[in-house]
C-alpha cells in the first residue's frame, strides 16, 4: 500500500481530463456562521471513485473559500481514501479568460460585416456602447462577442472547484464528508420591541443571515456562534462541549446553549441560504419584560457653555428570569415602537447592545426628551496657585411635561486626580473614580435645581 502511494507520480501520468470526475449534489449539508464574516460548512456527498490514483473535481465550493481549511473523509474507507494533493482553480469562464487563452492563436472574427480568420493580438475591453453578449456552444464552436473559437480551452471552469488527486483502495460508490471554512457568510441579530403598559416590553429577536460566498447553501442545518472568536491567518473553528439551555422559541426555532466561551443557537429545521441573498429567522420571543424608562443629562466636567441641552430618554431591564427576560442576547441593533393614540406603532428609537448574557443589565438610549432640558453653568472656582483647588457648578432641570419625572445627572470627574464633594443640594452616588451621579426629581411643569463643588486635590 505504502509503496504504491509512493509510486504515484512515477507510473501514471495524469491530465485534466484523465481519470476525472465531477461532485454530484450534496445530500447533507451543515452550516455554523459566525458574527464575524467566517462560516464552518461541512458537506456529505455521494461520489463516483476508482480503485487506485485519479484526478477528481469537486465543484459547487463558494468563491471566498479558505482552502488550507479543508477537510477529506470518506466514510465507506477513511482509511483507505486519501487526498495527496489539492489545488483550488477559480479560473472561470468569462470573456476575458476565454479570448486571452486564444492570444496569438488564429480565430474567426468580424470584421467589417464578414467572418474572417484573423490572428488575435489582444481581447480589448468592449466599449460602454457594446453589450457584453452571451458566450455560446453552437455545434461544437464557441461564440463570443464576433469572434468564433474552435474550442473550449482545457483548464477554464464554470464555477469555483477543487481538485484532488485521490488514491482509493476501493472503488464504487462513496459517501464522503467535506468541512472547510469559507468567507462571506455572517450574521448579526436584529430586534424588535413594542412599549406597553407601564414600559412593559415585548422583544422579538431576529437573526439576520448575509451570504456573499458565491456558494448556494441548500437544505442546510444551520448553527450560529456568538461571541467573539479569536482568528488567525488561516482561520480555524474551535470545538467544545455544550450544555443545552432551553430558549423561548416556536417548534423548529432556535435552541440556544453554552459552546466553550461562546453560545451556539441550532435552528430546530433545515434551511436554503442562496448566494447574494439576506434571510431572516426568528431567534427569540418574550413579552411582558419589566422595563424602567428614564431620563438622563450627561455633562462634561470642563464644560461651562450654559446652553440648554437635551436629557436623554433611556429604556433598561434587566436580561433575568424575574424581569421576564433571562436569555443569552447575541449582539445586535434593537428598534423599539410604540403605539400612538390611534393604535398605530410609531418607531421612537433604536440602540445597540453588545453580546448581554443573562444577569446583565440592557440599556437603550432611545434619543432625546422633547420636553426636559438642562442647563450647567460654573459659579465659582477656587485657584490655589497654578492649581484649581474646587469649582463649584449650578445644574438646572426644566420639565414642561405634565408629569413629574426624575432626571439622572452623570457628571464626568477630573483623571488622575483626587476629588470629593461638598455643599452638594442632592443626594449622590460615587459611582467610579470618574464619574459621580445624582438622582432628581423635576415636579411636573416646573424645574429643580442641582448645585455642588468639587474639590480636587
Amino acid at each position: 500500500m505504502t509503496l504504491r502511494r509512493a509510486l504515484i507520480t512515477v507510473l501514471i501520468t495524469l491530465s485534466a481530463g484523465a481519470i476525472a470526475g465531477l461532485a454530484s449534489a450534496e445530500t447533507g449539508m451543515e452550516l455554523t456562521v459566525y458574527n464575524d464574516d467566517l462560516a464552518l460548512v461541512k458537506e456529505l456527498r455521494s461520489i463516483e471513485l476508482q480503485r487506485g490514483a485519479q484526478e477528481y473535481t469537486y465543484t459547487g465550493v463558494p468563491g471566498r473559500i479558505l482552502p488550507e481549511t479543508v477537510h477529506f473523509r470518506s466514510l465507506r474507507d477513511p482509511d483507505g481514501t486519501v487526498v495527496l494533493e489539492q489545488n483550488y482553480r477559480y479560473d472561470l469562464l468569462d470573456r476575458t479568460s476565454l479570448l486571452e487563452r486564444y492570444r496569438g492563436q488564429e480565430v474567426r472574427a468580424m470584421v467589417d460585416g464578414q467572418w474572417k480568420t484573423v490572428r488575435l493580438l489582444a481581447a480589448g475591453n468592449p466599449s460602454n456602447d457594446e453589450p457584453l453578449g452571451r458566450i455560446l456552444d453552437v455545434g461544437g464552436e464557441i461564440h463570443i462577442e464576433g469572434f468564433i473559437l474552435p474550442e473550449l480551452p482545457e483548464g477554464l471552469l464554470l464555477e469555483p472547484s477543487l481538485v484532488w488527486l485521490l488514491d482509493a483502495d476501493k472503488g464504487g460508490q462513496h459517501d464522503v464528508e467535506l468541512s472547510y471554512l469559507t468567507g462571506g457568510v455572517s450574521w448579526r441579530a436584529d430586534y424588535v420591541a413594542v412599549v406597553g403598559e407601564k414600559d412593559a416590553l415585548d422583544l422579538t429577536g431576529w437573526v439576520t443571515l448575509d451570504n456573499r460566498s458565491g456558494k448556494r447553501y441548500p437544505g442546510a442545518q444551520l448553527k450560529l456562534v456568538a461571541g467573539d472568536v479569536n482568528r488567525v491567518q488561516p482561520a480555524a473553528p474551535r470545538y467544545g462541549k455544550g450544555v443545552a439551555m432551553a430558549m423561548e422559541a416556536r417548534d423548529g426555532g432556535f435552541q440556544e446553549e453554552s459552546f466553550f466561551e461562546y453560545h451556539l443557537y441550532s435552528l430546530g429545521r433545515k434551511v436554503t441560504l442562496s448566494d447574494n441573498e439576506q434571510k431572516q429567522v426568528e431567534l427569540l420571543r418574550a413579552a411582558g419584560i419589566k422595563a424602567q424608562r428614564k431620563y438622563v443629562f450627561n455633562s462634561n466636567v470642563w464644560q461651562e457653555d450654559g446652553q440648554p441641552r437635551a436629557v436623554a430618554v433611556t429604556m433598561e431591564f434587566a436580561n433575568d428570569a424575574k424581569s421576564g427576560a433571562g436569555m443569552a442576547l447575541p449582539k445586535g441593533t434593537v428598534r423599539v415602537y410604540q403605539a400612538d393614540a390611534a393604535g398605530q406603532l410609531q418607531f421612537v428609537g433604536e440602540d445597540e447592545v453588545p453580546h448581554t448574557p443573562e444577569g446583565e443589565q440592557v440599556r437603550l438610549k432611545l434619543g432625546d426628551a422633547f420636553d426636559i432640558r438642562g442647563e450647567r453653568v460654573q459659579t465659582a472656582i477656587d485657584r490655589r496657585g497654578n492649581e484649581i483647588f474646587s469649582r463649584s457648578f449650578k445644574i438646572t432641570l426644566r420639565n414642561h411635561k405634565d408629569s413629574a419625572v426624575t432626571v439622572e445627572v452623570l457628571e464626568a470627574t477630573p483623571p488622575y486626580l483626587e476629588w470629593s464633594v461638598r455643599d452638594a443640594s442632592q443626594n449622590y452616588e460615587r459611582r467610579s473614580s470618574r464619574e459621580l451621579a445624582f438622582a432628581v426629581d423635576v415636579p411636573a411643569k416646573g424645574e429643580a435645581i442641582l448645585a455642588y463643588t468639587l474639590v480636587t486635590r
